[in-house]
C-alpha cells in the first residue's frame, strides 16, 4: 500500500469497521485468574455514546496503524453491516463524527440483485471518496461501488476479477493474480473508474502495508518497487538469503527505505534473525534475537519495536539497529496479552485483562515510544466480552466499541490529564 499524503481535517476522522456474522463470544482465556494493578495514569472525559441496532451483530475497527488509515480523518466514521434495521437493509451506516449521531446510511440490497453479504469490504482514497467492495451470485461475481464522503453515488463497476484493492490518491489499484499463466496484473483506475495503466508482475508479488512492492524474481532475488503505482521501474534489487533452521516470517519497511526481512527458527527453541537493506540494495545490518525467547516485532516509521513477551519488556531501534531505549514493564502493564499495535503516529497501545476486586475487567494503555506513560484506563466489564480501543491522536480522542446489554457501542472519550 503506498504512503498517502493529502490534507488531513483534524475534525473528522474515520475507522475502519467490518461487519461479519458473529462466530464466537470473547473468552477470558487471557488472563483469568491474573490479578491487575489499580495504578492509573491520564484520565478519559466521554463526549458520546451511540448504540446500534440490535440486528449489527459484530463490530470491530482499526484506526492509525496503517497508511490507509491516516487518509479516513478526511471522512465521516463509515460503518458497514448487511442487515435488516427497521425493515430496510443497511449496507453502508454512518456516523457525525461531531454529535455521534446518525448521520446517512447507503442501502445495497434494494440497489442490487442477489446481493451476497458475506464478502464485502470498504476503504477510502486520499480524497475521501468510499469504495465498498462486494459481492453477487453467492460469492461468484464482484463489483465495486464508488461514493463520495456524503453518500452519492460516483461510479459502480461490477463482474470484476481480481485479488485485492489498493487506494491511491483520488483512484485505485486492482491487483489481479494467476497462478497459472504466472503472472500478477496491477490496473489504476482514476476517480471515474477509468483505467488509466496495466503493469504485469511474476505471480509471486506481495503487497506491503507500508508500501513497498514485493516482485519475486526465481529463488533468492527480490525486485522491491516503490508502490503500487510506480511498478515500471524497481528501487533497488536484494539477493536474500537462506539458512539453516531458519524460514522467512515477513517483512518490514521502514520510512527511510530500509527493508528488514524477518527469519524465524523452525524449530520450539524460538527467536528470530532480522537482515535489513538499504535502497541501494545492499546489506546494512543484520542481528539475530534471543532465540529462548518469545518476541514479537513491529516496524514503522523510522523505528524498530521489539516487544519481549517473556521479559515484559519493549525496546526501540532505529533504522540503524542503535538501541533507543529499553522498560521493562511488569506489574506496570500485566503483559496478559499481545502488544495491540506500533502505531504510524508514533504511540503505542496495549490491552491486558484479569480482574480487578475479584471483577472480570480490561486495561486499555496508551504509551509514547520513548516508553512514557500517557494513559492507563481500568474498566469493569459486564460479561466476558471484552472492548476494542483506538487513540486518534489528532483529537486526543480514544473511541471505544463494547458490547452492552447484547448491542454493540461505540464510545468517544477526550484523553484528559
Amino acid at each position: 500500500m503506498p504512503v498517502l499524503k493529502g490534507k488531513i481535517s483534524k475534525r473528522l476522522i474515520a475507522i475502519f469497521v467490518v461487519f461479519t456474522l458473529y462466530l464466537a463470544s470473547t473468552n477470558q482465556m487471557y488472563a483469568e485468574f491474573t490479578e491487575l494493578s489499580l495504578e492509573e495514569h491520564g484520565g478519559l472525559q466521554q463526549e458520546w455514546v451511540h448504540t446500534f441496532p440490535k440486528e449489527i451483530d459484530y463490530l470491530s475497527f482499526e484506526l492509525g496503524h496503517t497508511p490507509q488509515d491516516h487518509i479516513n480523518r478526511a471522512a465521516q466514521l463509515v460503518m458497514l453491516n448487511p442487515a435488516t434495521v427497521s425493515g430496510n437493509n443497511f449496507s453502508l451506516y454512518t456516523i457525525n463524527i461531531k454529535t455521534g449521531k446518525l448521520a446517512w446510511t447507503y442501502d445495497i440490497k434494494n440497489k442490487v440483485k442477489n446481493f451476497y453479504p458475506l464478502n464485502h469490504t470498504w476503504f477510502y482514497n486520499e480524497s475521501g471518496n468510499i469504495f465498498y467492495q462486494y459481492s453477487t451470485n453467492h460469492g461468484k461475481t464482484f463489483n465495486i461501488l464508488s461514493l463520495d464522503a456524503k453518500g452519492k453515488r460516483i461510479y459502480e463497476k461490477k463482474d470484476l476479477s481480481f485479488s485485492n484493492i489498493y487506494p491511491y490518491k483520488n483512484g485505485i489499484v486492482l491487483q489481479q493474480t494467476d497462478s497459472l499463466k504466472n503472472q500478477s496484473r496491477f490496473i489504476t483506475l482514476n476517480s471515474k473508474g477509468i483505467t488509466t495503466s496495466e503493469t504485469v508482475l511474476g505471480y509471486k508479488t506481495e503487497v506491503l502495508t507500508s508500501g513497498y512492492v514485493l516482485h519475486f524474481v526465481g529463488e533468492n532475488k527480490i525486485e522491491v518497487f516503490k508502490d503500487v503505482t510506480s511498478l515500471k521501474k524497481p528501487l533497488f534489487t536484494i539477493n536474500f538469503k537462506k539458512f539453516g533452521g531458519y524460514y522467512v516470517a515477513g517483512y518490514h519497511q521502514l520510512s527511510d527505505g530500509t527493508l528488514i526481512v524477518e527469519y524465524a527458527r523452525s524449530n520450539s527453541y524460538g527467536g528470530q534473525k532480522l537482515m535489513a537493506y538499504g535502497v541501494n540494495g545492499k546489506l546494512k545490518w543484520d542481528t539475530v534475537l534471543d532465540r529462548n525467547m518469545s518476541i514479537s516485532m513491529h516496524s514503522t516509521g523510522s523505528r524498530l519495536l521489539i516487544d519481549n513477551q517473556s521479559e515484559h519488556s519493549i525496546t526501540l531501534y532505529d533504522h540503524n539497529f542503535k538501541k533507543l531505549f529499553s522498560r521493562t514493564y511488569e506489574g506496570e502493564l500485566n503483559f496478559n496479552g499481545l502488544m495491540r499495535s506500533y502505531r504510524n503516529d508514533s504511540y503505542i497501545e496495549y490491552t491486558s485483562f484479569g480482574t480487578i476486586d475479584d471483577k472480570w475487567g480490561e486495561r486499555y494503555t496508551l504509551m509514547k515510544d520513548n516508553g512514557d506513560i500517557i494513559l492507563s484506563k481500568y474498566f469493569v466489564l459486564d460479561d466476558v466480552h471484552k472492548s476494542n480501543f483506538a487513540y486518534d491522536s489528532s483529537e486526543n480522542v480514544v473511541y471505544r466499541t463494547v458490547i452492552s446489554d447484547h448491542q454493540y457501542k461505540l464510545i468517544k472519550y477526550k484523553v484528559t490529564k
